[in-house]
């Protein structure tokens, strides 16, 4: 006979909530309802757009890993010779994403397109649903308070955070709702242990496994001080959560600890090429983090929870919990903007601290904005529910508009874009006619891309020189750099850009800059380069035998490159140049 007093499973805790009260159940079922619309009015643009949906460009569409790895059949080989051919000249597997990953398996199944569409909706409804859980175990207990509590996780659930990093963010609530339950001698132990053990499958790990194993080992450092139990439960899915990280991430380990002759070109990374040691500036990254959050994380605008917390702390002042909460939301942006100090201080010492980047704990912010929002937001309903719901209904608003994707979707439907959509990002017609122009096989040479993202002729199997990647070897940045050196010399901004950054292995032109809209040149309005400087010996020598430009080069000629045509597709006018190097130096590559 099972325990009497034990808690339910989640699912029986839906279907009681208000059974009691027949009243304050059709209530629920009433926010319930219009909750799901509200989850469904996100999600219903990308399926009724089709594949003329827009997607996040950046750090999305700029770089598709998994297509590579699907592509080179080198999903799980962490060989230490195993090589993506298709960019940069045999990239090394270990330098690219984990195959071991929910994200790789919902792209194998479902394509890069509908497997994002299906992660995205996942995470979605993962963020939304995590928070009403955690908000319903922690400061909204009550039947009463149930539509305050998917008000609220709605908000989370309308989070524009980056799904091709996963649960990273959104997955947060419910790793925090699993560490309670095994803190708690009542709590659900079997679903708690599914979610952490999962979830190492399903996030990143620098930017939510390090602070998730930090969380834990706080809940687990806490009970053991505070109630004298060494809680080896906890303590054990703790450490299996640490192995299976480190076992989803093995090749970032296999490059980090035994890199063999890989020199990562991170060594060159400057922690400081856009910040400064100014404690003016740290204070003001502090205030806008606080404020705005991060666009990795998801922009979150948290102007009405602070009024909420103004007018609650006034009228009642903070209890323990918000005032917890509070204190939490400072340090970490603080510590966020002063990081570049602690970088400083450690980094001949600690390289760490500049690889990995610990300031990203703010991570948690979202999660502990919206907590301390229902905190406040309790007693506020039982005096003014009216000034309750209208601070609820202003994040959700800002939430919304915040929300890039669905926003750009909503210019899609009513056919005024501003950004292309996948099917025209990609546009698998365009550069269909540009292969067949080519007439060669594509493995047989290399192509550079100008003025647009060089994911989009590596989607299309063209075997690319230039990519946007975390990682790859430092011998070859500098070798794709003697391509562009005068250009480089050019500009400051674009040589900082490159040399001190270098995550965008690109073609630059000082002339286009180093912004958003200089590897995005659509067609309209046209656009041309007068004065580039590019070593086409070189070009050569590394095996390119064209440039694909999204917009004109007026000195072509003078830098040996020959117009070979001009392809016109949706979004992109491609001109396709034929370089004219060393002949020696192809046929050495080929």
């Amino acid at each position: 006979m099972g325990n009497s007093t034990a808690t339910p499973p989640l699912a029986a805790q839906l279907v009681a909530i208000g059974k009691p009260k027949p009243l304050a159940a059709v209530g629920n079922r009433t926010a319930w309802a219009v909750a799901l619309c509200l989850m469904a009015a996100q999600l219903l643009p990308q399926l009724l757009l089709w594949d003329e949906a827009y997607i996040r460009i950046h750090d999305t569409l700029e770089g598709i890993d998994y297509q590579n790895l699907f592509a080179a059949g080198k999903t799980f080989d962490y060989t230490a010779g195993a090589r993506i051919e298709q960019v940069m000249n045999g990239l090394p597997r270990a330098a690219v994403k984990t195959g071991w990953s929910f994200i790789a398996l919902w792209h194998w199944l479902f394509g890069l397109y509908w497997g994002y569409v299906f992660n995205y909706i996942l995470v979605h409804l993962a963020a939304f649903s995590g928070l009403y859980f955690l908000l319903r175990k922690t400061v909204l207990p009550h039947p009463k308070h149930t539509w305050l509590a998917l008000g609220v996780a709605l908000c989370y659930g309308w989070l524009p955070v980056f799904t091709m990093l996963g649960m990273s963010v959104a997955g947060l609530p419910w790793v925090a709702w699993a560490f309670l339950n095994l803190q708690s001698k009542n709590g659900q132990k079997h679903p708690a242990w599914l979610v952490l053990l999962l979830f190492p499958f399903y996030s990143d790990l620098v930017w939510a496994g390090l602070p998730a194993l930090t969380l834990g080992s706080l809940f687990w450092l806490r009970n053991a001080l505070k109630n004298k139990d060494l809680n080896l439960q906890l303590l054990a899915v703790i450490s299996l959560m640490a192995l299976l990280y480190v076992g989803v991430n093995w090749q970032l380990f296999q490059l980090t600890f035994s890199p063999g002759d890989f020199v990562s070109h991170r060594t060159e990374y400057d922690y400081f090429y856009n910040k400064a040691l100014n404690p003016w500036q740290s204070l003001k990254e502090s205030g806008m983090v606080l404020l705005l959050c991060h666009h990795h994380v998801g922009v979150f605008v948290s102007v009405p929870i602070l009024l909420a917390v103004g007018v609650v702390g006034r009228r009642f002042g903070l209890n323990r919990t918000a005032s917890a909460i509070s204190s939490l939301l400072l340090v970490f942006s603080l510590f966020y903007g002063f990081y570049n100090y602690i970088v400083w201080l450690g980094e001949g010492h600690f390289e760490l601290l500049k690889s990995y980047k610990f300031e990203r704990a703010i991570v948690l912010l979202p999660m502990l904005w919206l907590l301390l929002f229902a905190t406040v937001l309790k007693p506020l309903v039982a005096w003014n529910k009216r000034l309750a719901m209208a601070f609820l209904a202003a994040q959700f608003a800002i939430g919304t508009f915040a929300q890039d994707e669905f926003t750009q979707n909503l210019r899609q439907l009513a056919g005024h874009p501003r950004k292309p959509n996948f099917k025209a990002f990609f546009d698998e017609k365009l550069f269909a006619e540009i292969d067949q122009h080519i007439g060669l096989p594509k493995e047989s040479y290399r192509v550079v891309s100008l003025g647009m993202h060089p994911t989009a002729a590596q989607y299309n199997g063209f075997y690319t020189l230039d990519r946007h990647a975390s990682l790859y070897d430092l011998r070859y940045k500098h070798q794709f750099r003697e391509i562009m050196a005068e250009e480089l010399a050019k500009s400051s901004v674009v040589k900082k850009e490159f040399d001190q950054f270098g995550n965008r292995c690109y073609l630059y032109s000082a002339e286009l800059g180093k912004d958003y809209d200089a590897f995005l040149c659509g067609k309209q309005p046209q656009r041309s380069i007068c004065h580039l400087a590019l070593n086409a010996e070189v070009l050569c020598g590394m095996g390119s035998c064209y440039l694909f430009s999204a917009i004109e080069v007026k000195n072509a000629q003078e830098i040996g490159l020959r117009l070979d045509g001009v392809f016109e597709g949706r979004f992109w006018q491609v001109h396709l140049y034929k370089v004219e190097g060393s002949l020696v130096a192809q046929n050495q590559f080929l």
